[in-house]
């Protein structure tokens, strides 16, 4: 990547003037915004990503180990394959290191959505018929074996429903149903509205409900 180099002024305060009660004036300085604040902390993103297009590249490193966890999770809840959510996760890095001059706002809601299209372009090219969650995969303690070959296969024919909901549908899901995030979060990881993000649910709900029903009405 190319030497940037990156100018980090603080503007000076502003002045302005405050009305007394006994109608003199006295003089105020302007606070600096939280959002601007928290952009000056050396372990902001900002500031990271600050070092490292003035040529720190090793700085890339903590964004990689800070962001690695939840966006490997949300790759393979997607792709249903450790291998797959390796080689996203893997290239969507690159890509963020190689595109980081164009970060606007929030690092993580940008390289999310390079995650989240790389796993949509994914599916588009691969028909999958198995989705497993690494947290559904332990067996209860309280089942018995009749209960657990049940829970095994409403799994599966749920993972095959799943598997044949569109990108986006699957997408909305998976956040809200697997992940636990709320429609807020959502909205602002993907860049689009609580209101579409709550109609792709219920879509992807009725979807699923009409695939389950020919099997199990």
């Amino acid at each position: 990547m190319a030497n940037v180099l990156i100018e980090t002024t603080r503007r000076r305060p502003l002045a302005r003037r405050a009305q007394r009660r006994d109608g003199s004036t006295v003089k105020q300085t302007a606070q600096p915004e939280l959002g601007q604040q928290l952009a000056d902390q050396p372990d902001s993103d900002q500031a990271i990503i600050g070092r490292v297009l003035a040529g720190n590249r090793d700085a890339f490193r903590t964004l990689i180990s800070r962001y690695s966890d939840p966006l490997y999770r949300h790759a393979l809840c997607m792709t249903g394959s450790p291998d797959v959510a390796e080689d996203i996760l893997q290239m969507s890095f690159i890509k963020a290191y190689q595109h980081l001059a164009e970060v606007r706002g929030r690092f993580d809601a940008w390289v999310f959505r390079i995650v989240a299209n790389g796993c949509k372009d994914w599916l588009k090219n691969i028909r999958r018929t198995h989705l497993s969650y690494d947290e559904d995969d332990q067996p209860s303690g309280y089942a018995t074996p009749d209960e657990e070959l049940d829970r095994t296969e409403l799994k599966s024919d749920l993972d095959r429903a799943l598997a044949a909901l569109p990108a986006s549908l699957r997408e909305a899901f998976v956040m809200k149903h697997v992940e636990g995030r709320s429609y807020e979060e959502m909205a602002d990881l993907l860049g689009t509205t609580v209101g579409a993000l709550k109609m792709r649910v219920h879509r992807a709900r009725e979807a699923l409900q009409v695939l389950l029903e020919e099997k199990y009405a």
